[in-house]
């Protein structure tokens, strides 16, 4: 169950973090198989500012 814990702090902690740098890091980053991860770790994060953006009561589509 610690594992679970790790990942949950890494998914709070990229939904923290501004969205910019995320995908500034992945853009510069030379090893591929870093560069999907944080390339994935950036979606997530998009992601869930959508999901709390289409929440808001003032966002009308």
């Amino acid at each position: 169950m610690a594992d679970k814990n790790i990942f949950e702090e890494l998914f709070l902690e990229a939904e923290k973090t501004n969205l910019q740098l995320l995908m500034d890091n992945a853009l510069k980053e030379k090893d591929p198989d870093k560069k999907k991860l944080l390339h994935a770790i950036y979606t997530y994060a998009l992601d869930k500012k959508q999901d709390e953006l289409l929440k808001d009561k003032k966002f009308v589509i």
